[in-house]
This record gives C-alpha cells, sequence and structure tokens, in this order.
C-alpha cells in the first residue's frame, strides 16, 4: 500500500552563540517500510553537510504524535509504549558521525519488530542534530541546535482498521454581497493507519453549470488526527446560489467522503442601483404617457375664437 508522510521535519531550537548558521539535507525525508510481526528491515539513512567546514552529528530516534489539524509532527523525547509507538524498534549505526564539508554519510537503520507489534501505523523520526568540535570525541552532545532528519512510517501488515469522517465543510458566509468565497473542510482519521484521501471539490450555480473545480489537496492524514483543505472560489462578480459539493475516497478501501453545502452572492448594493435607476426610467416614462393623454389646454384666445 503506497502511503506517504508529510515527511520532512524541522525542529527549531536556540542555535549555538556564535556559532554559523547550520545548514544539512536528511535524504531520504520520507521513509516508508512494511513488516511482519516478528520481521526485521534494514534500511540506509543519509545525511549531506551543506556548509563550509566539517561538521559533528548526533543521530537521534524519537516517536512523535500529530496533534491538532495542520499534520505537525511533534517529537516525543520521553519512552512511550504507546499504540503508534515505533523508536524503541530502532536501533541506528553509527550514533554520531563526522560529515566533511560539503559531502554525504550513511546512517544503518534496523527495525525489528516485535512478535506481538500492533498491525498498523508505527512512526518516528530520525534526526539528526549538529555538535560542537570535540564533542564527538568526548561521546557527548549536550549543546542544544538545530535539527533535520526523516520521519519513518511503518505499517506492520495484518488486520488494519480504515476509517475516516468528514467532520467540517463549510463556506466563509452562507450568504455575501461578493466573491471570492473561502471554502474548508475538516477530515479526522479515525482508523489505525494514515490515510490520503483522494477527490475533488465542484461549485455549481443555480443553472447547473459548474463555475470551480479543484482536486483535493494530498495530505496524510495520522491515526486520531485531522486535517483541514482550504480553497478559494475566485471572482468577485456572483449572484445566485451556489453549490459547493465535496467528493472522496480514502484507504484501500475507498470510503466515500461526501459533503454539500450552498450558499449565496447577492451584490445587494448594484441591484438596489440598478433597481432605483429603472424604477425611476419607468416613472418617467409613465409621467411622459399621461401628459400625452391629457386635452389640450383651453387659453383666452382659443375660447373667444369659438
Amino acid at each position: 500500500m503506497k502511503k506517504f508522510l508529510p515527511l520532512l521535519f524541522l525542529l527549531i531550537a536556540a542555535p549555538v552563540l556564535g556559532q554559523e548558521k547550520l545548514s544539512m539535507t536528511a535524504i531520504p525525508p520520507r521513509l516508508e517500510i512494511e513488516a511482519l510481526p516478528g520481521g526485521t528491515v534494514q534500511e540506509s539513512l543519509r545525511i549531506r553537510n551543506e556548509t563550509g567546514t566539517d561538521q559533528a552529528y548526533k543521530v537521534i530516534v524519537a516517536d512523535f504524535i500529530v496533534t491538532g489539524n495542520q499534520g505537525t509532527p511533534i517529537p516525543v523525547t520521553e519512552a512511550v509504549s504507546g499504540r503508534w509507538s515505533l523508536a524503541s524498534w530502532i536501533s541506528v549505526s553509527p550514533k554520531q558521525i563526522l560529515v566533511p564539508a560539503g559531502q554525504t554519510a550513511g546512517v544503518d537503520l534496523i527495525i525489528s519488530v516485535p512478535q506481538d507489534g500492533l498491525p498498523g501505523g508505527h512512526y518516528a523520526m530520525v534526526t539528526y542534530a549538529p555538535i560542537a568540535e570535540g564533542s564527538l570525541a568526548q561521546g557527548t552532545g549536550a549543546q542544544i541546535s538545530p535539527q533535520v532528519g526523516s520521519l519513518v512510517y511503518l505499517k506492520v501488515i495484518g488486520d488494519v482498521t480504515e476509517a475516516v469522517n468528514l467532520k467540517e465543510f463549510k463556506a466563509d458566509n452562507i450568504f455575501k454581497h461578493y466573491g471570492p468565497t473561502q471554502i474548508m473542510a475538516e477530515i479526522e482519521n479515525l482508523g489505525d493507519i494514515h490515510l490520503r484521501p483522494i477527490g475533488k471539490l465542484t461549485v455549481t450555480n443555480w443553472l447547473g453549470d459548474e463555475t470551480y473545480s479543484a482536486e483535493l489537496e494530498e495530505k496524510n492524514i495520522f491515526p486520531f488526527a485531522s486535517r483541514t483543505y482550504d480553497w478559494t472560489v475566485p471572482g468577485k462578480w456572483h449572484l445566485g446560489r451556489y453549490a459547493a459539493r465535496l467528493t472522496a475516497q480514502a484507504g484501500d478501501a475507498a470510503i466515500p467522503l461526501t459533503g454539500l453545502i450552498y450558499f449565496w452572492i447577492v451584490p445587494v448594493k448594484e441591484i438596489s442601483v440598478i433597481a432605483a435607476a429603472l424604477a425611476i426610467i419607468i416613472l418617467l416614462v409613465i409621467l411622459k404617457k399621461r401628459r400625452k393623454n391629457l386635452p389640450p389646454e383651453i387659453t383666452p384666445e382659443s375660447a373667444i375664437l369659438k
């Protein structure tokens, strides 16, 4: 099953005083693995030193969680035995590495899945923390500095539950005078493994004509987390009732996700001005017709002639 994490992680901490800005690249930024309970997987990671000086790095493995609806991974520093934990199954070699300026070095990754490993998704991050000169030999890395790394996604093969729900689907206003219109959807994952919904948003006018369409942005939704999707329906001038339809699906089971909302766009000010102008024109036409139908005015001269 081909699913990917939003896998480039950047953790910003306090920089080392007086040290040049560090730059490094984790390769790959994401790692997708499948294994059976009791199985072992070996992979290779790499780190590239983008600076002009040799740099030592400490290799750190930690579980991560995703909170909120933006999909941001947050490292879990303490040991956990949670449903989604992976860090305790991972061993890396070496644990500290010196990378020459502009060069790339490798790190071996071994994942040993317990026999009772729960089917579904397990998540960890492997990050590289620059350490001060001399710390590599001393075996320390106490200084806090920027870290960059890869998120590792392991799927333990077995009976996996896929469940997803359209938590919210709305427009910025049900009734508005002008466009553009902002539309938002929030999809939550209630299953055992992260999902990447696919689908489409379409907007039609009161005549049924399609005025806007857009594919659902590809985002991974982690178990028991949600993600938001935003669209902007362009154009200032619209008139009438519009229907926005979300049609999507998620997971290997192609779980359907559908939503339908309505919103109105009526430029009241402009319509009022046009209506007032039309009313004045109609009134002038009526007055002109009435004036034509009036009998001729009787003057003293016309009376004498008679």
